[in-house]
């Protein structure tokens, strides 16, 4: 266990013991002096990739010595703080953390605390999300006609994103048959100026110039707000639902729906 000559008191060490963060305290020369048992705990997990074999052998190790830029975190200890990031450690761990100035009794500087909360999986479940999210952003649905195939919107939709996503429509549309390209916007949660002018103008008109046609649905009053100001092309059909989109895409090609009854009437 660490030393605890650093504190005045015993009770200064049994708050912070319990806490149930990983709380480090570094003294005025940047030196470790101390961290609680929660990141005793924390360490011995990470060991394997630390300079030291066991965590105690960190006490009296100068904070720099883990920093690939010693100059900056200096900085940020004498005149940032509080101070508060998201990092991430050997490419593997993420952590939110807290820096404060350590204040004896007497209002004395005596060092610095850091409080580490450990968010590495909620950051895998972020990641995860967001490439699940890229991924579905990028989905090209079949329809009930061969001919028609459903794109929808999903998420934040930023410049690369729009731009990917131009490429894969039409490439898949140059590859097959396709006659009507329906974009729902209904899965969108935010929409900048310039990606809704790449989607709506580029994609658009270079489907337009294969002889496609672009139809718009999920076209919500919240949609609406966000298109208001483009100068959005009055031919170009739009409905409030997907359901509204193919059916009138149905009807341009001579197809309706009728419902077959269990039992023909003799």
């Amino acid at each position: 266990m660490t030393s605890n000559s650093f504190f005045e008191n015993n009770e200064t060490i049994r708050v912070l013991n319990s806490i149930g963060d990983n709380i480090f305290v570094c003294d005025t020369s940047f030196t470790i002096a101390w961290y609680n048992e929660q990141a005793e705990d924390l360490l011995q997990s990470i060991i394997d990739y630390l300079p030291v074999d066991s965590p105690s052998q960190l006490i009296g190790r100068s904070i720099h010595d883990f920093h690939k830029n010693p100059a900056h975190q200096k900085n940020i200890l004498l005149h940032h703080l509080p101070y508060q990031s998201t990092i991430t450690l050997f490419n593997k761990f993420a952590a939110n953390i807290v820096i404060s100035e350590y204040r004896n009794e007497d209002g004395e500087k005596v060092g610095y605390i850091l409080v580490w909360r450990d968010v590495t999986e909620k950051e895998k479940e972020i990641d995860e999300n967001r490439k699940l999210v890229e991924e579905y952003s990028n989905t090209i649905l079949p329809t009930v006609l061969e001919n028609a195939i459903l794109l929808p919107l999903i998420g934040t939709l930023t410049v690369n994103r729009s731009e990917k996503l131009i490429r894969n429509v039409l490439s898949y549309c140059a590859k097959t048959k396709t006659d009507y390209v329906l974009i729902d916007f209904s899965g969108l949660t935010n929409l900048t100026d310039r990606s809704a002018n790449i989607i709506i103008e580029t994609m658009t008109k270079s489907l337009s110039l294969m002889g496609i046609q672009v139809v718009y649905v999920g076209i919500t009053s919240r949609i609406v707000r966000w298109l208001i100001d483009l100068d959005l092309d009055s031919s170009i059909p739009t409905y409030a639902t997907f359901r509204q989109g193919i059916r009138a895409v149905m009807k341009n090609e001579g197809y309706e729906l009728k419902r077959i009854n269990e039992k023909i009437k003799s």
